[in-house]
C-alpha cells in the first residue's frame, strides 16, 4: 500500500513539473527595449506636447537600460545610454521640457535628476523654472541647433538601414563611438570593419529641412571653400574637411599595432538624396551618397583583413571607447 501511495505522489510530481515547464514557456518574454523604441517613444514628446505625453516618454526611460550593449562571450554585460542618446535628452529637456506649461515644475525637475543620474552632461544645476532665467528664455539659437540636430540624426538613420544589411555580409559596425588616445578625444558617425578595410564614415545632411524641401546644390571649390545653394540664396558651409581627416589620423593611431600598415578610409557620406554635388577640387577623402554607401564599401580594396584580425580592431576600439 505505501509503495502504492508513494507510486501516486512521485507520479503527481513529476505531471506537475511538466505543467510547470510548459506554464514557463507560454509565458510572455519581456520585451528588449532598443534603439528603435528609443526613437519612436522619443517623438512623443514635443514643443506642445501635454503631461500625458510626457509621461508615457518619461515611463519608458525609466525602464529602458540604453541603446549601448556590450557582451563577453554572447552574454550581455553592459547596457547605458549611448552618446547620442543623452545628447538628445539634453535638447530635450531644454527645448522641449523646460519651457512647456503643461509640464510641472516637480516632473520638470524629477526628469532633469534622471537624465543628469544617466550621465547626461550640461544638466547639474537646477534651472530657475519659476522665473525663466533671460538666456533661456531666449531660446532661438538653441531651437535651431535642436532642429538641426534632428535632421543630422534622421541621416546618421538611413545611413544605419544601409550599414545593418552590411553587418548581414560579415562586416561590423560601431555606431556614434567617442574614442580617446593619447589625450585626444574624437566622435565617430560610423566606424566600419571588413575583410577589405577599415572605413570611417562622417555623415552630413546637406540641404536637408524639416518640411521636406530638400533640393539643394553643394559645390566643393579651390581653397576648400564650401556652399550650399538653396531656395535661389547662397550660404558658405564650415568644411568639414579637418574634422574627417583629423579622426581618420587618430583612428590610425589607436589601430597602430592592430595590423601593421592598416589604412583607414575616411568617407563623408551625404544623406540628402536631393542634393546636387559639384566638386572642383580634388579631396584627401571620398564623399558618396548614402544610396551608393553600400556598393562603394563592398567594391573597395584597402587592406586584407582575416576574421581573427577584425575582432582584434573592435576589442582595441572597445578598450578606448568613453561613451555607452
Amino acid at each position: 500500500m505505501m509503495k502504492y501511495v508513494f507510486g501516486v505522489l512521485a507520479l503527481i510530481a513529476i505531471v506537475a513539473s511538466v505543467v510547470i515547464a510548459i506554464l514557463k514557456k507560454q509565458e510572455p518574454k519581456e520585451r528588449e527595449l532598443t534603439q528603435k523604441h528609443f526613437e519612436h517613444y522619443k517623438k512623443k514628446v514635443h514643443r506642445n506636447c501635454n503631461s500625458e505625453e510626457f509621461e508615457e516618454f518619461f515611463a519608458f526611460l525609466k525602464k529602458y537600460p540604453g541603446g549601448y550593449v556590450k557582451r563577453q562571450k554572447g552574454e550581455i554585460v553592459k547596457r547605458e545610454y549611448t552618446g547620442r542618446e543623452k545628447g538628445d535628452l539634453k535638447g530635450i529637456f531644454y527645448n522641449v521640457i523646460f519651457s512647456n506649461p503643461n509640464i510641472s515644475v516637480e516632473d520638470k525637475e524629477e526628469f532633469r535628476i534622471f537624465i543628469v543620474s544617466k550621465g547626461v552632461n550640461g544638466c547639474d544645476e537646477r534651472p530657475d523654472y519659476e522665473t525663466r532665467d533671460s538666456k533661456l528664455r531666449n531660446r532661438n539659437d538653441n531651437k535651431d541647433e535642436y532642429e538641426r540636430k534632428e535632421i543630422g540624426n534622421q541621416g546618421e538613420e538611413t545611413v544605419r538601414e544601409v550599414l545593418n544589411r552590411l553587418k548581414e555580409k560579415g562586416y561590423l559596425v560601431i555606431n556614434g563611438p567617442v574614442l580617446l588616445y593619447d589625450g585626444v578625444k574624437r566622435e565617430y558617425d560610423h566606424i566600419v570593419i571588413g575583410e577589405n578595410g577599415v572605413f570611417s564614415l562622417e555623415t552630413k545632411a546637406f540641404g536637408v529641412s524639416k518640411d521636406g524641401k530638400n533640393k539643394a546644390s553643394l559645390f566643393i571649390d579651390k581653397g576648400d571653400k564650401w556652399t550650399l545653394r538653396k531656395n535661389g540664396a547662397n550660404r558658405e558651409l564650415k568644411s568639414p574637411t579637418l574634422q574627417i581627416l583629423s579622426e581618420r589620423d587618430h583612428l590610425k593611431n589607436i589601430l597602430y599595432n592592430a595590423k601593421e600598415k592598416i589604412e583607414v578610409k575616411p568617407v563623408l557620406v551625404l544623406s540628402n538624396s536631393k542634393l546636387y554635388l559639384k566638386k572642383n577640387i580634388k579631396l584627401d577623402y571620398d564623399v558618396i551618397f548614402v544610396k551608393k554607401l553600400e556598393e562603394y564599401i563592398l567594391s573597395a580594396e584597402l587592406n586584407r583583413i582575416i576574421p581573427e584580425e577584425q575582432r582584434l580592431i573592435a576589442e582595441i576600439l572597445d578598450e578606448h571607447r568613453i561613451n555607452a
